[in-house]
């Protein structure tokens, strides 16, 4: 030993090796009893029963362990409760969903598993899957729909069952399902918004693909720039490890307020394993006798089994749809719509002076979902829409998208038109090739200015830039950063065009039609905005009331339309809304621009008989008058029921509510139709 008690270097040395070769010899001895410990008891020989008894506390450890491994086991299985206990479970859930004052509802990856998303910690989880060493299959988010516990959520929200959702979930099939923003918190952000943090509030861009493809834990740049700012976007998700601190779309200060109100909580496909860390959510900071009664809805354990009033053992769809007809609701389905405006009327109008009887073809709603993407309006509001534009004689329903020779055979048609735009198949073929090929072809030009990515960009971006009068601004320009542009630029046939209001284009459309002796003058007036199967409907009527009716519909300015409807209505300015109106078989005359109250000259001057209106709210004029005063001083003024209760503001909602969807509609269009533009400029260049 060195001087001073400390060990000399051969002493340290010495007294390592001697440290080693007692750990290589316990590790020894312990793959020996665990090689013993494993044997059936009837197989150990009396030596290996004494290398036992001789190391218990090895013993006790390879117990402890195959516990822990049973219980993990037993935790990930999938248990299912039989179909007459789940009954009684849910009868017992559907009494405490009356009975809640603030029920909030938590939701993770096992309500998404029905639109073919994987959950976590499942059976064929992602977790599950990567412990086992796996491969992950690709899943295609864009292509997936609400499932029928999104929509159940959806509607007992509605009839106020339900007050706020606290969702894990990324995949934005809360929002698609119609849920309002305000009433949904996803705390680990939304993997198709990014957002821009330099603008004052901060800017959000929804997109249709994964913003986070280039992102990671710490980096959240996406490589896109603000088109506001020029900033750096960042996504909005929240890694493991990571504090959210974006307000939106985490929306924590909802998350925390309800749950602080809650006196019930339905988790519904969460593990809980990430939820249960946050103590605000679980009211832990009051009495246990004062926390919200716990419901949860899961296949697996959760580790707030213990505390829940109840464990329901089934799959969220299945305990939903008994949940709602317990509760006497109705699932809403998860529907996909299309647009029926001007620019096709005029196609129409231009169709039919090439021949002497039109025929439409209207496809149904599987076939635009299939080939374009969703639709706006339903295919039987579709019907009647292109049944009430005045040049067609007769619709085909249920149209094939792919136009036949075998289809102008059955119509007896000589030859089909079509727009000077392109219309591709689901695999980018062109959808009249065979008709083209055998000459029974034409073609008409396309309406500039107008369609259908254009409005339904108008209704997203809540801009007033398309009203008349108004200079566009930056958000209006360039809101095809999200509609109808592609990675590559733009199409010339989904790509937004301002529109050109001409007196030629008027006269084209207009009956050219005066008022005959005997006819009775009708007058209607209001916005008449993105004209649709209401209006339709309402105008019907209208016509239906004389024998020989003469409709005069007064459109109002934008400006007044704005005054009385708010927001950015109308999304149709007076130019586009006139034509509209004027594609109507059952209107013979528009006044644009008419003013909002119905005065005597009005009425004098056109030698109306007749005042009408439907069932919606009669706004005020600005002094507070009723604008319908004067007709109803003379006794010419009737309310007309259409029988219709949709609205404008209803098609709009339509809209927001499968936001995500029309982006990828408009962005997959524009990409087809750029493939073709690169083709046939190939095809010019080989020429040359």
């Amino acid at each position: 030993m060195a001087a001073g008690g400390s060990l000399s270097r051969s002493e340290r040395k010495a007294a390592a090796r001697a440290e080693i070769l007692q750990q290589e010899e316990q590790r020894d001895r312990r793959r020996q009893v665990s090689r013993i410990w494993r044997k059936p008891p009837a197989e150990r020989s009396p030596e290996e029963c004494q290398v036992l008894s001789e190391s218990e506390d090895i013993v006790r450890e390879l117990e402890r362990r195959r516990k822990r491994r049973e219980r993990l086991r037993r935790r990930q299985e999938e248990v299912c409760d039989e179909p007459e206990e789940l009954k009684r479970k849910v009868t017992e859930l559907a009494a405490a969903v009356r009975n809640a004052k603030h029920l909030v509802i938590y939701t993770g990856a096992g309500i998404s598993t029905a639109a073919s998303i994987p959950d976590y910690r499942g059976p064929n989880g992602i977790w599950t899957l990567l412990q086992k060493g796996r491969t992950i299959r690709a899943t295609d988010l864009s292509e997936a729909e609400p499932t029928l516990t999104h929509m159940s959520i959806a509607c007992l929200h509605k009839h106020n069952l339900v007050q706020h959702v606290v969702s894990q979930n990324c995949d934005g099939l809360h929002l698609r399902s119609g849920l309002p923003r305000e009433a949904i918190s996803e705390l680990h952000g939304n993997m198709y918004i990014e957002v821009c943090t330099s603008c004052t509030p901060n800017r959000e861009y929804v997109r249709v693909f994964d913003v986070t493809e280039r992102t990671a834990l710490h980096r959240h740049h996406t490589g896109r720039m603000c088109h506001k700012c020029g900033a750096q976007l960042r996504d909005t998700i929240v890694h493991f490890g990571e504090k959210g601190t974006l307000r939106q779309p985490l929306n924590w200060e909802a998350a925390t307020e309800a749950a602080s109100k809650a006196d019930v909580i339905l988790c519904l496909g969460s593990s809980l394993k990430v939820l249960k860390k946050y103590p605000r959510l679980w009211c832990m900071s009051k009495p246990p006798t004062r926390r919200p009664k716990l419901y949860i809805v899961n296949l697996q354990w959760t580790p707030k089994d213990d505390l829940a009033a109840l464990k329901l053992h089934g799959r969220c769809d299945d305990v939903l749809r008994l949940l709602m007809a317990e509760l006497g609701l109705e699932i809403p389905r998860y529907d996909r719509y299309d647009m029926v405006h001007y620019g096709h009327s005029n196609q129409l109008r231009q169709a039919r002076a090439m021949g002497d009887y039109l025929i439409v073809g209207v496809h149904t709603d599987e076939e635009i979902a299939k080939h374009k993407g969703p639709p706006v309006f339903t295919q039987e509001e579709r019907y009647k829409m292109v049944q009430a534009i005045k040049w067609v004689d007769e619709i085909a329903p249920g149209a094939p998208y792919v136009t036949t020779l075998e289809t102008l055979d059955k119509y007896n048609c000589d030859f089909c038109v079509h727009g000077d735009d392109i219309t591709l198949t689901i695999d980018g073929k062109d959808t009249y090739e065979e008709v083209k090929t055998a000459g029974r072809y034409r073609e008409c030009k396309r309406t500039q200015g107008v369609s259908t990515t254009d409005l339904v960009g108008r209704m997203l971006l809540m801009t007033k830039a398309h009203h008349s009068n108004i200079d566009e601004d930056l958000d209006y320009r360039k809101h095809t950063d999200n509609f109808g542009k592609g990675p590559k630029g733009h199409s010339p046939w989904t790509g937004v065009s301002q529109f050109l209001q001409t007196s030629q284009k008027i006269i084209q459309f207009a009956s050219g039609k005066e008022p005959q002796p005997g006819d009775t003058i009708i007058y209607v007036a209001g916005a008449f905005d993105l004209f649709h199967i209401g209006h339709v409907d309402f105008l019907e009527k209208v016509h239906q009331l004389a024998e020989k009716p003469y409709i005069i519909a007064g459109l109002h300015f934008d400006q007044e339309v704005n005054r009385y409807k708010g927001k950015n209505y109308p999304i149709m300015n007076i130019h586009e809304r006139t034509l509209s109106v004027l594609a109507c078989r059952y209107v013979s005359e528009v006044v644009i621009g008419a003013p909002y109250a119905v005065t005597a000259d009005l009425l004098d001057h056109f030698r109306v008989t007749l005042v009408c209106h439907g069932m919606t709210e009669v706004v005020p004029d600005k002094d507070g008058s009723d604008p319908y005063e004067e007709p109803k001083r003379r006794g010419i003024f009737q309310l007309v029921d259409s029988g219709s209760n949709l609205t404008t503001d209803l098609i709009v909602q339509r809209i927001i509510k499968n936001r995500l969807e029309f982006e990828a509609r408009n962005q997959k269009k524009e990409a087809k139709e750029l493939a073709v533009l690169e083709a046939m400029k190939r095809l010019e260049e080989e020429k040359h």
